[in-house]
């Protein structure tokens, strides 16, 4: 979807539907605006890029059920939330949380990109690394990422930006891994009111746990995530990370990537005519090809294109 209007009402009505019902006030009143929105509508994960090109303030009332993570691509903002305030300006990532009094302020020049994710699912999430429901509602703190918070949160929503342009298996598991990625990244490295209990999840995982995720791994490939592996074993995400570091030395999500890229190696080396390195990077739960060839390379020393040629080689000798 995407809306380019000078109208004001238009605007608001646009934005409406993405986010939530809000009124904006421009704020040179001898000004227009000259508003761009665009969207993906129907993912979990909704990208949104937005300006209007005029200082404006928005009062979001409630900011109700929208968990969003706005990244001030040029300009700057205010946002202010319960009791709380922050300014943020170009290249800083602010998580705004849902269900609460919440007003923004932009700048003439602020631009955002901005990350949808749903809050049951983040929610969930959380409560499945503490293996343990929440009583309360999840609230981020408002104030920007740190330093290697944000380039792996711009990592991920490159991967993201991709996956959608190319239209590629809205539904498959590697959109899942990824999606819970996210909520591992933000949970795990940004404050908010579960953060004291996360780090306290420290109990041990017995070995014999880790021999069973690794089964499931093994024997379900690409089309299952760690935390359907933890909640299939009845732990916490946060202890069989433990576990796997204790007994591993390695997360969980590293074993898995090994084991799937065995699996990927023995399909290229008995390739049939119609294989390639995409069509086997995929299969496999790797939606980033050149992040898989890197990954190959650094586990067998060769690149994937070298293998496939090689075997394709052998069969037609």
């Amino acid at each position: 979807m995407r809306v380019v209007t000078s109208d004001l009402r238009e605007a608001i009505a646009a934005v409406s539907g993405v986010y939530c019902p809000h009124d904006v006030k421009v704020l040179e009143s001898n000004r227009g605006i000259d508003a761009v929105l665009e969207a993906h509508p129907g993912s979990r994960q909704q990208i949104v890029s937005l300006r209007y090109s005029a200082p404006v303030k928005i009062d979001a009332g409630r900011f109700e059920n929208l968990l969003l993570f706005m990244t001030c691509v040029d300009g700057s903002a205010k946002a202010s939330q319960g009791r709380h305030s922050v300014h943020w300006q170009k290249g800083k990532t602010l998580p705004l949380s849902p269900n609460l009094p919440s007003q923004l302020m932009f700048d003439r020049r602020f631009w955002q990109n901005s990350i949808r994710l749903d809050k049951a699912f983040v929610e969930d999430f959380c409560s499945r690394l503490l293996n343990r429901p929440i009583d309360q509602p999840i609230r981020f703190e408002l104030t920007p990422f740190s330093q290697p918070l944000e380039l792996a949160w711009q990592q991920a929503v490159q991967t993201m930006q991709f996956v959608q342009s190319a239209e590629l298996f809205p539904s498959s598991t590697a959109l899942r891994r990824l999606e819970e990625f996210m909520a591992a990244l933000i949970l795990e490295s940004h404050p908010h009111n579960y953060s004291e209990l996360l780090r306290n999840e420290t109990a041990s995982t017995d070995p014999r746990v880790v021999r069973e995720a690794e089964r499931l791994m093994k024997s379900a490939g690409p089309d299952i995530s760690i935390g359907e592996i933890a909640s299939e074993l009845r732990v916490s995400l946060r202890s069989l990370e433990i576990g796997f570091r204790e007994a591993r030395n390695m997360t969980p999500t590293q074993v898995h990537r090994q084991f799937r890229l065995e699996a990927a190696r023995q399909a290229l080396l008995d390739p049939t005519e119609t294989t390639t390195v995409t069509s086997v990077a995929v299969s496999f739960g790797f939606l980033h090809l050149a992040r898989f060839s890197q990954y190959y390379q650094s586990m067998f020393n060769e690149a994937p294109s070298h293998t496939l040629r090689r075997s394709k080689t052998t069969s037609r000798g």
